[in-house]
């Protein structure tokens, strides 16, 4: 008997069923693969695909790509299961959660995704590379926080250098009371302040942008107050209009790296005049002494460095030298302690400027010049009380620089020649004098704080001088905008290296249009 015939290796139990099925599996169209149907592999497209009136997609190795209408998803990311989570579905609990708390899901991953990522963003490369919307704070606490800043920061500076009583140096105690056009000019001046001592460059440092924001938003509201009440008929003259317009100006004076100072200076002048005259004003107003007469003092010093023809006059030449005489001492302004009869040569000089050329001027500029040749800085000083040396350094800078001024600003204007060498020669020797008596003053706080002027004044004059020397003034003058927390030193600095590279000129070459550099 023959034994059965052995069946082939490839025909065992389990391959045909396999066989069948990966053949069934290669012909399932992607539509049924969706749709978990029984696909009859009909070619070039499905039954079922027909009978649905849907497009076969076809049986290609990779899923073809599919038209979705605007707004429609085919699927959705599915969120992952917590490492810590159950792994197994406790009994009799739903296969899928709901919809709501599918949400309250997602919500919850995002706002802890969003925790994360602000946590890591924490460092100060990544605030400068990623500016944060601004922080919208409570008016009160910025103004507590100026109050603060003033009293621990500014005041005590400025009172610790003293060398009198002064009535412009006062704690700021509270300002309840103080009207709001105030109020919030007084806040930007401190915010100002902190951000010119924080900065080298506060007009482009990022470190102290978002403080710009504040000042700006302080700055709004105090011109907002200001506009209300110059537009009322009955407030547009008050006193407390005046001390808000004026308390913007000094503001301005302050923050402002362009030099626009005439047109809120003449804009306060308007409201002066509704009054009566600037002299009748201070007269008639005895609150008001102080604020005019520090608007005095600043505009002097503001016409030396503005050209000839564009003085500001807050009077005559000879009411003007009347207030100096009658209200102005050494002690009487923080950042001036020019010697009362070299302050009135300087009125002079400025209106000297301002003429044509004619024999009548180089008179009167020789009776200057004669005049500032004969002070001594030793006699005046002697009859100060305390601070003898400190008294002694200031006169002699403000005697050197005030000679300088009218040397080169005369000389600029036509009222003394330029081609005199007795003239050249007391120029150099005052110019000397001016420069060993700056670098000595660097080492003396109480002189330093107060001699920007002459500083700008040796600055037109190192146009003649080393690159060494103008650096030093230059680098002099940033010091004094961070030491100061005012920009006019750094304005002033500009002013000069502009005047420096275009090799230089006159007086009246480099202050080509109003500045006003002294605070």
């Amino acid at each position: 008997m023959s034994s059965p015939p052995t069946p082939p290796a490839d025909s065992s139990p389990g391959s045909a069923p396999d066989a069948v099925t990966a053949a069934v599996e290669r012909q399932q169209c992607w539509e049924c693969r969706r749709r978990r149907l029984v696909c009859d592999g009909t070619q070039p497209v499905c039954t079922k695909c027909r009978a649905a009136r849907i497009v076969c997609p076809g049986y290609a190795d990779k899923k073809p790509l599919t038209w979705l209408a605007p707004g429609q998803v085919m699927s959705r990311t599915r969120k992952k299961k917590s490492p810590n989570g159950p792994k197994s579905k406790a009994p009799g609990a739903p296969s899928k959660p709901c919809n709501g708390s599918k949400r309250r899901q997602q919500k919850a991953a995002a706002a802890a995704n969003d925790s994360d990522e602000g946590s890591r963003s924490d460092s100060p490369e990544d605030a400068l590379g990623y500016p944060r919307p601004v922080e919208l704070r409570a008016e009160v606490c910025d103004i507590f926080e100026a109050m603060i800043y003033y009293n621990s920061h500014i005041y005590p500076d400025l009172a610790k250098y003293q060398l009198g009583p002064c009535g412009f140096l006062l704690p700021m105690i509270i300002l309840e009371g103080v009207p709001p056009s105030i109020t919030h000019t007084l806040v930007s001046v401190a915010v100002s302040h902190r951000i010119i001592q924080m900065a080298d460059d506060p007009t482009t440092s990022q470190l102290v942008k978002p403080m710009w924001t504040r000042l700006y938003r302080h700055r709004d509201i105090a011109v907002r107050e200001i506009a209300r009440l110059v537009s009322h008929e009955t407030k547009r003259k008050s006193i407390a209009t005046i001390m808000a317009v004026y308390t913007l100006f000094f503001a301005m004076l302050q923050q402002s790296y362009t030099p626009s100072w005439r047109t809120h200076s003449d804009a306060f002048m308007s409201l002066i005049h509704l009054r009566g005259s600037y002299p009748d004003v201070i007269r008639d107003i005895p609150d008001m002494e102080l604020s005019m007469m520090a608007l005095c003092i600043v505009g002097i010093f503001a016409n030396t460095t503005s050209p000839k023809n564009d003085q500001f006059q807050v009077a005559t030449t000879p009411e003007t030298i009347q207030l100096i005489q009658t209200f102005y001492h050494e002690t009487y302004y923080p950042s001036v302690t020019c010697p009362p009869t070299l302050l009135t040569d300087i009125i002079l000089i400025n209106d000297l400027r301002s003429h044509a050329p004619s024999p009548e001027t180089t008179r009167a500029a020789h009776l200057i010049l004669a005049r500032l040749e004969s002070f001594s800085p030793e006699t005046w000083s002697a009859a100060r009380e305390g601070f003898h040396d400190d008294w002694l350094l200031l006169s002699s800078l403000y005697r050197a620089a005030t000679a300088l001024y009218a040397i080169l600003s005369l000389q600029s204007s036509g009222a003394l020649p330029c081609s005199s060498p007795e003239l050249g020669e007391a120029r150099a020797r005052h110019a000397r004098v001016l420069f060993a008596l700056l670098e000595e003053a660097v080492a003396v706080p109480i002189v330093y704080k107060r001699m920007t002027w002459a500083l700008v004044v040796a600055g037109v004059e190192a146009a003649r001088a080393s690159a060494e020397v103008q650096r030093w003034i230059g680098h002099r003058l940033d010091e004094m905008s961070r030491d100061q927390g005012a920009a006019a030193p750094r304005v002033a600095r500009g002013v000069l290296e502009g005047f420096w590279a275009r090799g230089g000129g006159g007086w009246d070459q480099c202050f080509a249009e109003p500045l006003c550099l002294v605070l």
